[in-house]
């Protein structure tokens, strides 16, 4: 999880000046594992990149959410070259990072098509937990940082931002405190909540059910390969992804693929 907004890798590589606005109806799932390393040699989704979304795109997804940590940005490469001839994707969403002893996040990258072709819109992860931020930070991220997020009918939640809405000892309940939730608008039907690592704390899920209530749907997505102090995974026995819609988990099962990674696809109703 990003918790150093001053760590951001700054990329050279140009904006749009606009936001896409997406109308998410199947989307492709994408997990890994973090430690291994593909026969290109990065630890990222690069080496399979092309062959999985056309894959996808086969499958009519129009959308893929990769987890965090997703691509290693490079001289020479470019992720739009791998994005011809796809007939059904109109939408990726990645997010760069530098690799190494720790890994470092950048931007996050939402890449659309358009009529002219293939354009990218970017923002970053603004917290990974509201402990020790300011009110008025907290203020900005909803005011300021959240119509950023809106594209369409889908709005995009980085990591630990779903802390934004907090659990409560006192009644064990869930509270939009900080109108969090009141920021998303009534058309947006799909938070997607990419992630770096699993997050095992309780209260999680219980912050993503929240966040589906009123027929909404909350997709988070992880990456496996999260060792404790004591060298000990913390993927679980799942996939590396929750659903929820109105309130209750949805199980979406992994289809089979030749890939390494985990491949879940979801249809979405009411959208």
């Amino acid at each position: 999880m990003t918790k150093n907004r001053d760590t951001t890798i700054q990329l050279s590589i140009k904006k749009t000046a606009s936001k896409p606005f997406l109308n998410v109806r199947k989307i492709g799932i994408v997990a890994r594992d973090y430690r291994i390393k593909f026969p290109n040699g990065y630890r990222d989704f690069s080496y399979i990149l092309s062959k999985l979304i056309k894959q996808l795109d086969d499958d009519g997804v129009d959308t893929v959410l990769f987890s965090l940590f997703s691509i290693i940005p490079r001289k020479g490469y470019d992720c739009r070259k791998m994005f011809s001839g796809l007939k059904n994707i109109k939408a990726i969403l990645v997010e760069e990072f530098q690799d190494g002893k720790t890994r470092v996040a950048g931007r996050y990258v939402t890449y659309y098509r358009t009529i002219s072709g293939w354009k990218e819109n970017e923002f970053c992860q603004k917290f990974g937990t509201v402990t020790g931020m300011h009110r008025g930070e907290i203020d900005d991220f909803v005011n300021n940082e959240m119509p950023k997020r809106i594209m369409g009918n889908c709005s995009v939640l980085l990591c630990g931002e779903t802390n934004g809405v907090k659990y409560s000892k006192n009644d064990k309940k869930i509270h939009d405190s900080f109108g969090l939730l009141k920021a998303v608008p009534t058309n947006v039907k799909v938070i997607l909540n990419p992630i770096h690592d699993r997050m095992t704390r309780f209260e999680m899920k219980l912050k993503r059910r929240f966040l589906s209530q009123n027929k909404r749907w909350v997709i988070s997505v992880w990456n496996k390969g999260k060792q404790d102090k004591n060298g000990k995974t913390k993927d679980g026995i799942h996939t590396a992804w929750t659903v929820f819609y109105d309130g209750n988990e949805i199980d979406v099962p992994m289809i089979s693929n030749e890939f390494g990674v985990e491949i879940g696809e979801l249809n979405i109703t009411g959208a």
